[in-house]
């Protein structure tokens, strides 16, 4: 099993996506109530605040930025001079991405790792719904990177609301179902 229950993936993946907490609710299969989406998708974040501030502390990164909400960590490495983004995958669990120009003094397509790497940061394009425009597609993978990770700390995130809370109240004896959006 990974970093999250069951009903924490489920809840963050469909949060992702852009979907508030009380949509969620009334979507699942399960019947769960827009309070127990909250407390679930909390403990999402919580679990993936902790794994991305562990693995930042064993990099020795100084901690720009931490948006829990994005499953994202932005910090500084003063030993190797970087940038260094830790985002949190279902699929590969922590990935921790270095800024940098080249590999092993070679450019993006003449790097051996290129493919790995291409795999890698569509996988974070996936998780995150994150959409590419044509120009960036073309990015060697070195800058195609920065503009996912920028794309995702600056992705909107859905906020925690019911819509469509259905109330059901009791008025001179009979039941009165009101909904409010």
């Amino acid at each position: 099993m990974g970093l999250l229950s069951t009903h924490e993936a489920k809840v963050w993946q469909e949060f992702q996506k852009g979907k508030p907490t009380g949509i969620i609710s009334e979507e699942s299969e399960e019947e769960w109530t827009p309070a127990y989406v909250s407390r679930v998708l909390n403990r999402a974040r919580r679990k993936r605040s902790e794994a991305l501030e562990g693995h930042a502390l064993s990099h020795r990164l100084d901690v720009e930025n931490l948006l829990d909400y994005k499953g994202l960590l932005i910090g500084f490495d003063y030993q190797a001079n970087a940038q260094v983004y830790i985002v949190n995958t279902e699929a590969l669990d922590i990935i921790v991405w270095y800024k940098h120009e080249f590999y092993g003094g070679e450019p993006c397509p003449r790097c051996p790792k290129e493919s790995e790497c291409m795999d890698t940061l569509q996988v974070v394009v996936n998780e995150y719904s994150l959409e590419l425009r044509p120009d960036e597609m073309g990015l060697p993978m070195t800058e195609r990177s920065i503009a996912i990770f920028n794309k995702q700390a600056a992705k909107e995130s859905p906020r925690y609301q019911r819509n469509h809370l259905r109330l059901t109240v009791r008025y001179s004896g009979r039941l009165r179902r009101l909904t409010s959006t």
